[in-house]
């Protein structure tokens, strides 16, 4: 069960080295208003994680509402899971999980609650390196990350069993100037079956309402082009279940 919560914990920065089958800024414009745009940034960035070092991608997604003058904005980390990560969670996306996967699922959301477990101490490094990586290295020396408003490790929605989510608010205090932050991370299949594909919303606290429920709605439509790539639509369901 450790090893499933640390590699819970370590899910949206452990990058593999496949290719995803969707497009985050088409998906943006087919399933979005025209008020929101992605924009990605080119390049990968690198994370050092439990003594190693990974690579994410990222992007950023807009909402302006022109007639309140007003805009959200936040940034997307797309990665992907090794092999040996998706195995451990793999059993938790089956549609029709047994008494077992329950147990360990309910499990694991008791130590991501608990602010003094392992898991919570390793999401405060990774956050760390978030800070590092934007703000140089004196963010070790004048940077502290608090972690609270844990939203547990769930199916997005019954009708959704092929995405699961969690997400947390992310309180950075650079020497008194504070910057609440919130963070929601989804994770679905890979097109191969293999690993697990993971997004993550990274927006300011105050103002995430319309990135949060759009992030939602990418979540779901990037699953779905990941599940079905190029053969069209398929039952979801049948098609999981062929891969259990």
């Amino acid at each position: 069960m450790k090893k499933i919560t640390a590699l819970l914990a370590a899910a949206v920065f452990l990058a593999g080295g496949s290719a995803s089958a969707y497009d985050l800024a088409a998906l943006t414009a087919k399933s979005l208003s025209q008020s929101y745009s992605y924009q990605a940034i080119p390049g990968t960035e690198t994370l050092s994680f439990a003594g190693g070092t990974i690579s994410y991608r990222m992007g950023q997604l807009t909402k302006i509402m022109p007639k309140a003058k007003k805009f959200s904005s936040g940034y997307i980390i797309e990665a992907q899971l090794p092999q040996s990560a998706a195995e451990a969670l793999k059993p938790f996306f089956r549609l029709n999980p047994g008494e077992e996967q329950w147990e360990k699922l309910i499990r694991l959301n008791r130590i991501f609650m608990d602010p003094d477990s392992f898991m919570r101490k390793d999401m405060q490094k990774t956050m760390m390196g978030l800070a590092v990586n934007a703000m140089g290295p004196m963010a070790e020396k004048n940077v502290t990350v608090e972690i609270s408003g844990i939203e547990p490790f769930r199916r997005l929605s019954a009708d959704e069993a092929y995405v699961f989510t969690a997400g947390a608010r992310i309180t950075f205090n650079a020497q008194g100037l504070i910057l609440p932050m919130y963070s929601r991370a989804y994770f679905f299949p890979s097109g191969d079956r293999q690993n697990l594909d993971v997004l993550m919303l990274f927006t300011p606290d105050e103002g995430k309402g319309p990135l949060v429920y759009a992030i939602d709605d990418l979540a779901k439509e990037a699953a779905k082009s990941e599940l079905l790539g190029s053969a069209g639509y398929k039952d979801l369901g049948e098609l999981l279940a062929k891969k259990e």
